[in-house]
C-alpha cells in the first residue's frame, strides 16, 4: 500500500507521536482526493496519515472487497498507532465501521477517539442489492452473489448494517451528507444516525457526492469535530 504522512510542525521536538488521524477515501477514489482535510489538521496538531485502498491510485493490487479494506485499515492503524480519529468518504465509512466493529472475523481491532463519516452508506445489503438489480441479476443469481459475500468476509452481508455497527461500537460519530447527493441518497445519513445520541448528522447543500471534500464547510466541521 502507499502512504502519505503528514506530521504537525515542530513534531521532531517530540519523543512520542503526535496522534493520528487516519484519512480514508472511496471507491474508484485514491488518498488525493482526501487532502484538503491536511492542513487543518495538522496546524491543529496531529499527524495525518491518508493512504491509498488496495486497488486504488498508487497501491497495489487487482480488487478491493471490504476484507481487504479492513485488512488495509487494520495494518495502517497498527503501524501509526495511536489512532485518534478515522475521516472517511462513501465506501471508506463502511471499511471504518466494519474494522471497528470487528465484523470480518479474523481481523484485529481498529480503534479510535472519533469518527467522522463523509456521504457513507448506511447499508450494504442495500447497496449489494441494488447492485444486483443495476446488473440485471434474477433473485437466483443475487443469492449466489450474496453467498458469496458471506464466504469471502466471513459474514453475512446483513452483518455490515451501518446503524448497527456504530450501535456496537458508541463512538462519537459526526455525518457530514449532502442533500443532493445522487450516488449515495441522504436516506443513508437519516439511517445512521438513528445508531444513538453519540451520533451528530450535519446535512449540507449543493456539493454533491465528490465535491463535497473540496468544501470549506464540510472542512470546517470535521476539524472541528476531531479536535473536540
Amino acid at each position: 500500500m502507499t502512504a502519505y504522512v503528514f506530521e504537525p510542525e515542530g513534531a521532531e521536538d517530540f519523543a512520542d507521536p503526535a496522534p493520528t488521524v487516519l484519512l480514508l477515501h472511496g471507491w474508484t477514489s485514491e488518498a488525493a482526493f482526501m487532502t484538503a482535510f491536511v492542513a487543518p489538521l495538522t496546524g491543529a496538531g496531529f499527524r495525518v496519515v491518508a493512504y491509498d485502498l488496495p486497488a486504488h491510485g498508487s497501491s497495489t493490487g487487482s480488487e478491493l472487497n471490504l476484507p481487504l479494506g479492513v485488512a488495509s485499515v487494520a495494518a495502517v492503524a497498527r503501524a501509526f498507532a495511536p489512532i485518534h480519529a478515522i475521516v472517511t468518504h462513501s465506501f471508506g465509512g463502511a471499511i471504518a465501521l466494519a474494522a471497528m466493529a470487528q465484523s470480518v472475523p479474523g481481523q484485529p481491532a481498529v480503534t479510535a477517539t472519533r469518527l467522522a463519516m463523509i456521504a457513507a452508506p448506511s447499508s450494504m445489503t442495500q447497496i449489494t442489492r441494488q447492485f444486483g438489480a443495476t446488473i440485471g441479476l434474477g433473485r437466483r443469481g443475487q443469492a449466489a452473489l450474496e453467498r458469496r459475500i458471506h464466504v469471502v468476509a466471513g459474514n453475512p452481508v446483513e452483518a455490515f448494517e451501518g446503524r448497527d455497527q456504530l450501535q456496537a461500537i458508541r463512538l462519537p460519530t459526526l455525518l457530514v451528507h449532502c442533500r443532493d447527493d445522487r450516488e449515495l441518497e441522504f436516506r443513508h445519513a437519516e439511517a445512521l444516525a438513528k445508531a444513538g445520541p453519540f451520533v451528530t448528522l450535519e446535512p449540507v447543500k449543493g456539493f454533491g457526492h465528490r465535491r463535497i471534500l473540496q468544501a470549506r464547510p464540510v472542512v470546517e466541521k470535521v476539524t472541528r469535530f476531531v479536535i473536540g
